[in-house]
């Protein structure tokens, strides 16, 4: 069993319908993997669609995939890992996000496979990272 964590793009498209996304998401439960989000995953798609012009669609989505979707936890250890990610980048002289370092936090913690598009995330050390997009 594999346990994945989705990344914003990764949201967004799966609760927008990418047929290809929603296939290999599916398949992958049916098999027993896992999927979740975190906490900045839900900050960031929420304010993005707060705005919009299907808001309440968009909120109704998300709503209904939080029974196929585990909220992965964060706690004190997550501050840890984020530490340790927030120097391994000041030394590579990398520049990310803090939500992006806190959701790649959470996945290296969990030993989750982080599922995005984002480049920010490749060659982020002991961080498993897939695009299915």
């Amino acid at each position: 069993m594999t346990k994945y964590l989705l990344d914003t793009n990764h949201l967004s498209a799966y609760l927008g319908r990418h047929s290809t996304l929603e296939t290999r998401i599916d398949s992958a439960m049916r098999a027993g993997d896992r999927f979740g989000l975190s906490l900045p995953v839900l900050f960031e798609y929420r304010a993005g669609i707060r705005l919009g012009q299907y808001y309440q669609r968009n909120l109704s989505r998300l709503r209904a995939s939080l029974t196929l979707f585990r909220v992965w936890p964060m706690d004190v250890e997550t501050s840890g890992e984020f530490a340790d990610l927030f120097r391994e980048c000041r030394e590579q002289g990398r520049v990310m996000s803090q939500f992006d370092m806190t959701i790649a936090a959470v996945a290296r913690q969990q030993n989750l496979v982080l599922l995005s598009a984002d480049q920010d995330f490749k060659g982020v050390v002991r961080l498993k990272w897939e695009n299915w997009l």
